[in-house]
């Protein structure tokens, strides 16, 4: 698909290629959205340049993504498609910058660019140049990994709650709900913490590799085209966005370190509910012990063993087993290991 942006005009979708040349020289931006290889011929032959393929996009050098052929830079840059926390996805996207019109290309349809069409519609007399358009796709894509991130620190704050105290609607703990809390941390699902967590985590991630992509892009842009004339007004806004970028950066490092945090976190109340476990185990089999030690002496059957022959020996056997085994109780109670 085919889509051209004409200044004072609404976008114009065309999904046969025959018709796109009378559009091609009036559009000032261009999108190709899952071009076809014949929409990709019509489009290089009208416009006389080499449109890269697909493979070419996912390539991870920086001359592969960032380079420049006569007048006409290339600028390749990782965008987050789908933010879902279950399913976070990033495609490459291409911007084909020329002296007076701007292609884009891409196989995805990522949040931005339906943002940067509606905020276009919006004023069809803004955005008149190739290099508003590129401004304005990549202040559309920026915003859009802001509030990313700032769903990410909402459910990551979350997620500490959920750890760090019994109620997760409920910030504030008292000495007195200790041990309520430690009988709902038993209880709760640190598998699926644990899965929230790194999903977490793979945004994160995955919105920084945009974040460094796009600082590289505007960083070769502003050095580029420095001094070009038509720039000028993009280079100014551009430095903003570098400003930006790098604060979202460290938004985006902070957020990796609270990751961290929070799983480690995770980490040690799983640890400390099996060593609770592993705690109770152990004293009940202390406790144990010593009734299981008397039962085993009267239960060898020699004949020379006089309390055999007792009258009383069975309730004295059952009346020691009974006080060896409260006394362990008592004195693990009194020491507060209980």
């Amino acid at each position: 698909m085919i889509t051209f942006y004409t200044p004072g005009e609404s976008a114009l979708e065309l999904p046969d290629p025959a018709q796109c040349s009378e559009f091609t020289r009036r559009a000032v931006s261009i999108d190709l959205c899952e071009p076809t290889p014949e929409e990709e011929q019509v489009l290089e032959a009208a416009l006389g340049l080499d449109i890269p393929t697909r493979e070419e996009m996912q390539a991870i050098e920086l001359s592969s993504r960032l380079y420049k052929e006569g007048n006409v830079l290339y600028l390749t840059a990782t965008v987050l498609v789908k933010a879902q926390i279950e399913r976070p996805e990033s495609a490459a996207v291409t911007f084909i910058l020329m002296p007076e019109q701007l292609v884009t290309l891409r196989y995805e349809t990522p949040r931005a660019f339906q943002a940067f069409r509606a905020r276009r519609e919006a004023n069809l007399t803004s955005y008149r140049t190739s290099y508003d358009i590129l401004a304005g796709l990549i202040d559309a894509i920026i915003e859009r990994i802001a509030d990313i991130l700032e769903g990410v620190g909402a459910h990551l704050d979350q997620i500490s709650l959920e750890v760090f105290n019994a109620d997760p609607t409920s910030a504030r703990t008292t000495e007195s709900s200790v041990r309520v809390q430690a009988g709902k941390v038993a209880q709760r699902d640190f598998v699926e913490v644990l899965r929230r967590i790194g999903l977490n985590s793979d945004l994160v991630s995955r919105a920084r590799e945009s974040l460094v992509s796009f600082t590289r892009l505007v960083a070769y842009f502003r050095e580029t085209q420095k001094d070009t004339p038509a720039a000028a007004e993009a280079l100014a806004h551009l430095k903003t966005v570098a400003t930006d970028l790098n604060s979202l950066s460290d938004h985006a490092t902070f957020l990796a370190g609270k990751v961290s945090f929070v799983l480690d976190a995770t980490l040690g109340m799983i640890n400390n509910e099996q060593n609770r476990i592993v705690k109770i185990v152990s004293i009940a089999a202390v406790v144990f012990l010593p009734p299981t030690l008397v039962a085993s002496i009267y239960g060898m059957n020699f004949e020379l063993m006089p309390e055999l022959k007792w009258a009383a020996g069975y309730p004295f056997a059952i009346i020691l087993m009974i006080i060896s085994a409260v006394r362990p109780y008592a004195w693990f109670k009194r020491k507060g290991w209980l």
